[in-house]
């Protein structure tokens, strides 16, 4: 008996297509084609005291802490108490709610309880849609269901999720904060004439010539909006490697960037970390508009030590949630643990939350104590006039990494008095060499056990780009199909591998060889892993996605005149529960004839004519089907 032909109409208009794991899956957003007149409620969620954030900001700036940009205003919205459900005809239906804060240059979005069922996708975009993010989809789910957004521009931004059904379909949705961007952004407002961020004029954008010799290392700086309770903070930091090469996604910062009035970050404020890849012009000039980037949310703590640089030397070192994708060009910084005088090199930077910016020195580095700390862990720095520009370090550049004329790191910035009103200052970054294993007896103190897990004794160890060291990566056109369907896979992994070996659990055929494989076939429901293992001729690589190929069962016919077959799969061996319910939600009593394990039968012939909603429950999940009776 073959369903799939039939079946497969209705689940395309069921199903939303799923794309390959990535962070952010781009996509338009539903809302613009449905609901057209629809007035979008608006919530004003308030705003802050701009003059109390002023005072306490002139003295933390003055004293080179972490540069703080936004605030995040308490709220309690979830789609069951606030906006606006819109029924998508033959696709299922979209929830909108348009949040407002008087004041705000943007707005960044804090879920506190945030999961998304397979197929539903979340978009956030400002009130004239010019800056849209998303699709999120369950690939952004966490274990501590937490996620943040990045900022859209303005002082209003619309939150749109869509389901593939018209039914709650099990998302978790409660936005716990907003955040109200004061200072320290980088939109373009309807084309007008201010400029990106805030940084000072001396500042060198990382592609003029000063940037020429460090295009690799430009690669692995990145800026990080910190969270820290009800703030949000600018930072820098890099990736950066270690001796066993297998890329693990550690990020170097300073230990003061997570520390605020007396309290460090907590588990669930480094969930909403987001780490920003490529910001910066695309040239020596600084663009019209924002340019593009790349963004990954999450993290946890892995080692850190000297708070402030009082006690130690400043490094906080955090792996994130993720790999970085191979899309995304990161380079890994090398790094040298010695100290040893330094006679020349560059810090890279994003100074105020602004573009990427490059400092140069060439005079030798000072072993020097921080703020009177009784230690040598910190050099001290003199940054050097330049052919566009005399660079420095802001608010916003704690964190960044002093690189030495080999292109290693040598420290992370503590702070110090350069700015463009005193370039010459001097500038203060912890030492590497104290990073290393200075900081306390403990691996939760030190970098040795982490970036040399194997214990080799080396002592300084180049940056790598993924380059010709295979790390396997790969995407389905689709990860949602009904039962039969196919699935085409692409190999998206990095450094040019010459061989591929598939395994599809669940799938026929169950393995292959090919590079790009298609048409493997799915012929019964159930969630399934996908193995892939890449070789070229120096290494090889392994990922396996767990529950990634999700099969669900086939309706026929549908319309229908009352009787609808449920298709399970040929080899099916536990039946669904299944449920009717009507459009108000409440459930119905219908016969259900089970003619074998693959085929279950729904007779709705003793009800009215029009739409009715099948949920299909197998084991850890369901699947909701729109039913249409035609008499």
């Amino acid at each position: 008996m073959d369903f799939n032909r039939a079946g497969l109409f209705l689940f395309s208009m069921l199903i939303w297509g799923i794309s390959p794991a990535q962070i952010n899956r781009g996509g338009t957003p539903p809302g613009f084609n449905y609901g057209g007149g629809q007035k979008i409620p608006t919530i004003e969620i308030g705003q802050i005291d701009y003059d109390r954030i002023h005072r306490e900001d002139m003295s933390r700036d003055a004293s080179g802490e972490p540069y703080r940009f936004a605030v995040i205003i308490k709220t309690d919205l979830s789609p069951d108490r606030a906006g606006i459900w819109t029924t998508c005809p033959g696709s299922g239906r979209l929830w909108r709610m348009k949040i407002t804060s008087p004041g705000a240059l943007a707005l960044g979005l804090y879920f506190d309880r945030f999961r998304l069922p397979e197929g539903s996708r979340l978009f956030v975009y400002d009130e004239k849609a010019v800056k849209i993010i998303g699709a999120f989809t369950s690939d952004n789910n966490n274990p501590e269901e937490v996620f943040a957004t990045e900022m859209v521009p303005g002082s209003t931004a619309v939150i749109e999720y869509v389901e593939p059904v018209a039914t709650s379909g099990g998302y978790l949705l409660h936005l716990s904060g907003v955040a109200h961007a004061y200072r320290g952004v980088d939109f373009l407002f309807d084309g007008g004439a201010r400029g990106f961020g805030d940084s000072g004029p001396c500042e060198v954008n990382v592609n003029c010539s000063e940037g020429d010799a460090w295009q690799n290392e430009k690669k692995g700086v990145v800026r990080i909006s910190v969270r820290n309770g009800s703030y949000l903070f600018w930072c820098s930091g890099s990736l950066i490697n270690n001796t066993s090469g297998d890329f693990t996604p550690y990020i170097l910062t300073a230990d003061h960037c997570a520390f605020y009035s007396g309290q460090y970050v907590t588990a669930q404020d480094l969930r909403q970390w987001i780490f920003y890849f490529n910001y910066e012009a695309p040239g020596c000039d600084t663009p019209l508009r924002e340019p593009t980037y790349r963004s990954m949310t999450g993290a946890t703590l892995v080692a850190h030590g000297g708070n402030t640089g009082t006690t130690g030397s400043d490094f906080y070192l955090v792996l994130m949630d993720q790999k970085v994708p191979g899309t995304y060009d990161p380079y890994f910084n090398g790094w040298n643990r010695d100290n040893v005088v330094s006679d020349g090199g560059v810090c890279i930077q994003h100074p105020e939350g602004d573009i990427k910016k490059i400092s140069t020195y060439d005079t030798p580095t000072v072993s020097s104590e921080w703020n009177g700390n009784g230690l040598q862990s910190h050099w001290r720095v003199q940054w050097q006039a330049t052919a566009h520009g005399h660079g420095v370090t802001e608010g916003g550049s704690s964190g960044s990494p002093l690189f030495n004329q080999a292109g290693l790191i040598i420290g992370t910035l503590t702070g110090g008095e350069s700015s463009c009103d005193n370039p010459n200052g001097h500038d203060y970054f912890g030492k590497f060499y104290w990073h290393w294993q200075s900081n306390g007896t403990t691996a939760a103190t030190h970098l040795s056990d982490w970036l040399d897990p194997a214990a080799t004794g080396e002592h300084q160890l180049p940056g790598r780009y993924y380059e010709n060291i295979v790390v396997a990566f790969f995407a389905a056109d689709t990860t949602a199909v009904p039962v039969g369907g196919t699935v085409d896979f692409t190999d998206q992994s990095s450094g040019n591998p010459n061989s591929w070996y598939w395994t599809f659990n669940g799938g026929d055929p169950v393995t292959s060889v090919d590079q790009n494989p298609s048409g493997i076939r799915y012929p019964n429901y159930g969630d399934y892993s996908v193995t892939l293992i890449t070789h070229n001729d120096q290494t090889s690589d392994t990922l396996t996605m767990s529950k990634y190929i999700h099969v669900v069962p086939v309706v026929s016919p549908n319309p229908s005149g009352g009787l609808y077959n449920v298709f399970l799969g040929k080899d099916a061996t536990a039946l669904p529960d299944l449920k009717i319910f009507n459009l108000l939600g409440q459930q119905l009593t219908v016969p259900v004839s089970v003619i074998d394990h693959s085929l279950v039968t729904v007779n709705l012939s003793g009800r009215s004519s029009g739409e009715y909603i099948l949920k299909v429950t197998v084991p850890d999940k369901s699947t909701y089907y729109k039913l249409f009776l035609v008499k």
